[in-house]
């Protein structure tokens, strides 16, 4: 796992380009602190941070071929390098190192953009052909790794992430005021957006190929899903299927030179993955899980779920290790935040990620996660009721139907509902994205007339993108396609990323192998969701390797006790963020976003118990904090 970077001049340049270069690798240092490395040809300049996984002694980067054609700069993990290997000097490829990396040298240097066919692993990397005077830049098909880019007509750059890539002179920091409305409206900033106007997120499964001389851009995706090809087997064939293809993707992630480990949160997903390491290994592995304590120090359980995490390793036999978190260790740790994630970013479950990974990279170097399988498994409660809600939207909806037009007469709070959003919507947008922070239709009473002129897209624009994508037949597929390409891809892998590079922890995740996504999008959707049983089939394997009580258990996300933590321990960020009334001319009121007074209505109807606002203040505490750290510049 590493961190990359680099840029492509186009003519005369007013900096040192060494220097940048090594400026932007040094911002990243977190996600390799074993190494740095560097590489310049004429106007091409690649830089890497290591953080050794596999081969540790070699794999030095950036890596180039023997021949001096090909060089690549490469952040991420290949599982199946070594049959690629093999495959490659049966081609007649020499190898001088014993890891992956050298392996996706030489199958891009074999086979070109097929090498994105054949590989299986999560990985950013950036190319340069010098023969062609060509720069190959792609991002692995789930978007676990991350790969941000300029392209300007002076300059092409790329960076892992925001902080390294904004130390170029030619990337302009011009905020954009729509990305901005879009994380005000669901918490994170969707691809190919970011918070910075020049910038752009390399999309999941999509690469570019740059000619070097001219500046010239080919993007394509080269990797979608099929839902039609289904596969016609038994219940009791779909479970066998699904153990042989989830024990294969955990055994392709057990490949390291460095110790591992697993986040368990005592879900049955991570749990699942807990168990088939323990299997694949057959010794106990290393367990990580964190807990929550109230004001007193007392475990508070309706937050925590520290106790069946203890219960799975228990099960297990891994050596566990919980971390019970105090308030003050998140108000300590709250700091932190802007310097890690370099962009808004409203997801509350990433303080606690942090404070996790930091436990967990004093014991190991990977740690296997169990994000993806609500996405692909209908794991969340709210796809259920979507599809029952469609039967009604689908009608009332319908073209011709009088009720859009009577229903957009209705006050902004009534057309909230998420029945009446569903009517008012064609039927590709109306299943967004899970979080609805500041919904749309509030939007025009909290929101300046400047910042509201500002929005040229919402969410429901990119879902319904995703959805006209999806070929699946079933709804229910259709949106959690439309989860895993929005919600999934830009929320809880950044979370998981950031988080843990911040410690030089590298995550890998089981259910995001690309092969076993394609596998489970073969499979009935009613062995997904089988009435109010979320997860199905997930749960019957898990039932083979778990306690019936960890399995069926309610669901319970990973999330602090933010409602009484912004009373409390967070109360003085909140009001350094919003003011002590949210009428004070400093922090987040000065700035133009927001009407005359909506702040201070909004934290006095969270005070007064009227409304529950703690996520709405939370976004927005956190966004004064980035503003404070990257002061960008934008205008209303």
């Amino acid at each position: 796992m590493c961190g990359i970077s680099g840029f492509v001049t186009f003519g005369r340049t007013a900096y040192e380009a060494q220097a940048v270069l090594r400026q932007m690798n040094r911002r990243l240092s977190h996600r390799g602190p074993d190494a740095e490395g560097y590489f310049a040809h004429e106007n091409v300049h690649l830089a890497h941070r290591r953080l050794a996984v596999i081969d540790i002694a070699a794999s030095t980067q950036p890596m180039t071929t023997a021949d001096g054609r090909h060089t690549i700069v490469f952040n991420g993990e290949i599982y199946n390098y070594r049959s690629l290997r093999d495959e490659l000097r049966a081609l007649g490829r020499q190898f001088a190192t014993n890891g992956d990396t050298e392996v996706m040298l030489q199958a891009v240097a074999e086979w070109g953009d097929g090498a994105l066919q054949r590989i299986e692993g999560m990985f950013a990397f950036a190319c340069f052909d010098k023969a062609d005077q060509t720069l190959f830049v792609a991002r692995d098909h789930l978007g676990v790794k991350p790969l941000h880019f300029v392209a300007s007509a002076t300059t092409f750059a790329f960076a892992s992430e925001l902080k390294a890539l904004i130390e170029h002179p030619a990337v302009s920091k011009n905020i954009n005021l729509d990305a901005l409305g879009l994380f005000l409206e669901c918490q994170y900033i969707p691809a190919p957006l970011t918070i910075y106007r020049d910038v752009s997120k390399l999309e999941a499964g999509h690469a570019l190929r740059l000619n070097v001389q001219t500046g010239e851009i080919a993007r394509w995706q080269y990797w979608s899903v099929d839902y039609q090809q289904k596969l016609s087997v038994s219940e009791a064939e779909a479970i066998d299927l699904l153990d042989a293809e989830l024990r294969r993707s955990v055994e392709s992630m057990l490949v390291a030179d460095v110790p591992l480990g697993a986040f368990v949160s005592g879900g049955v997903d991570s749990s699942v993955v807990a168990a088939l390491m323990t299997d694949l290994t057959g010794k106990p592995i290393e367990t990580f899980n964190l807990g929550f304590l109230d004001q007193s120090g007392r475990p508070d359980t309706t937050q925590s779920e520290h106790d069946e995490a203890a219960k799975v390793a228990a099960h297990l036999g891994s050596h566990h290790h919980a971390l019970m978190v105090k308030p003050s260790d998140v108000t300590d740790a709250f700091g932190d935040w802007v310097n890690v994630f370099d962009e808004p970013f409203g997801d509350q479950a990433a303080l606690p990620t942090m404070l996790l990974s930091k436990l967990t990279r004093q014991h190991v170097t990977v740690a296997l996660t169990g994000e993806g399988a609500d996405e692909l498994f209908s794991g969340y409660a709210n796809y259920q009721k979507r599809v029952a809600e469609e039967k009604i939207s689908a009608i009332l909806g319908s073209s011709g139907s009088p009720f859009p037009s009577l229903l957009a007469m209705l006050p902004a709070a009534a057309r909230k509902d998420r029945l009446v959003k569903a009517i008012m919507q064609p039927k590709a947008k109306r299943y967004a994205t899970i979080p609805n922070v500041f919904d749309r239709a509030l939007q025009p009473t909290l929101f300046s007339e400047g910042f509201l002129a500002q929005q040229k897209t919402h969410i429901a624009d990119y879902a319904a993108k995703f959805y006209d994508e999806c070929n699946a037949s079933d709804y229910i597929e259709k949106i959690m396609y439309v989860d895993m390409r929005l919600w999934l891809a830009d929320d809880l892998l950044t979370k998981v990323d950031r988080a843990t590079m911040a410690y030089s922890l590298e995550a890998r995740v089981p259910y995001l192998d690309h092969r076993f996504v394609e596998f489970v999008a073969r499979l009935d959707p009613a062995l997904k969701q089988r009435d109010k049983t979320t997860k199905y089939i997930l749960k019957k394997l898990a039932a083979s390797y778990l306690p019936e009580e960890i399995v069926y258990r309610n669901k319970q996300g990973f999330v602090m006790p933010l409602s009484s933590w912004l009373q409390s321990s967070l109360k003085p960020h909140v009001e350094g963020a919003l003011g002590a009334d949210g009428n004070s001319n400093s922090g987040l009121a000065k700035r133009g976003l927001f009407r005359k007074g909506a702040l201070a209505k909004l934290q006095a109807e969270h005070a007064l118990g009227r409304s529950n606002h703690a996520g709405r203040i939370w976004a927005l505490t956190v966004l004064e904090q980035w503003f404070q750290c990257y002061a960008p510049e934008f205008s209303l």
